[in-house]
């Protein structure tokens, strides 16, 4: 029963570490696409603002 508990700890420990690293890059995208919507944006309000 330990070796199950032991297993099942090892299991637990490894998928903590990955949701952390998943976490991790998700924040990491969610940055970059922060950073180009901002470009975008930045765009089209620059080409509103000229005059025709």
């Amino acid at each position: 029963m330990a070796e199950k508990t032991s297993k099942n700890q090892q299991t637990t420990d490894s998928l903590l570490k990955k949701s952390k690293a998943l976490r991790a890059k998700s924040k990491e995208t969610e940055n970059k696409f922060n950073e180009l919507k901002a470009q975008v944006d930045e765009f089209i309000h620059s080409d509103k603002n000229k005059p025709e």
